[in-house]
């Protein structure tokens, strides 16, 4: 009877583990392009619905050192901002700032402005990230039965109060637009990954907003 007892409870009393990222990153450099202000007319919002999506709550745990999410429930996906910014270096090759593929769109909005969480899902990754990305917030969420990752760089340190685990809903504030890690600016470096593969984040957003 005391096996089968502590049997039961090892199955309804399982245990979730999170782990909070927290190292410092390779300090500022003087922005070479310019920052703006926000666009007026917001044609880009027009095509980008605001869809908020209540979801289960998911299964977190440990696997190999790595955070595991299971029974994420589909979400549709938002803008990141309240209202539409200037576009700076976007998705794919290119020769300057730094040479190379970048996984990113980087969406230039004055420093300090609001960044919205894209959908809804589970915290992956908070705080300092050890690649140059500067003060972080990593989601992961469903989208159409497809795994997807969403990832906000460069906000202003202590922006947020988030920790690994955590559930979020879209339109939840991820941080403050800022210049921390590798940046050249106060920006938004937005990252999307479908199925670990990196995407073209707004038009993949806009695809799955309704």
């Amino acid at each position: 009877l005391a096996s089968v007892a502590a049997l039961v409870a090892g199955a309804v009393f399982p245990a979730n583990t999170a782990a909070i990222a927290d190292s410092p990153v390779l300090g500022n450099r003087q922005q070479t392009f310019v920052t703006g202000g926000t666009i007026d007319a917001p044609t880009l919002l027009d095509e980008i619905s605001i869809s908020p999506v209540a979801i289960a709550a998911p299964e977190i745990g440990l696997s190999g050192g790595a955070l595991t999410v299971s029974g994420l429930t589909d979400t549709k996906l938002q803008y990141p901002f309240a209202q539409e910014v200037p576009l700076t270096d976007g998705f794919g090759y290119r020769s300057a700032p730094v040479a190379g593929f970048h996984d990113a769109q980087d969406m230039a909005a004055a420093g300090g402005t609001p960044i919205r969480i894209v959908g809804d899902g589970v915290i992956t990754e908070a705080g300092w990230a050890s690649d140059g990305c500067g003060f972080s917030l990593k989601v992961q969420h469903q989208v159409a039965g497809q795994e997807v990752i969403s990832r906000y760089c460069h906000m202003q340190e202590n922006s947020h109060s988030w920790q690994v685990g955590q559930t979020v809903q879209g339109g939840d504030q991820a941080g403050l637009v800022g210049t921390t890690g590798m940046s050249f600016g106060n920006h938004l470096h937005l990252v999307v990954r479908v199925e670990d593969e990196p995407v073209d984040p707004l038009p993949f957003i806009a695809a799955n907003s309704k």
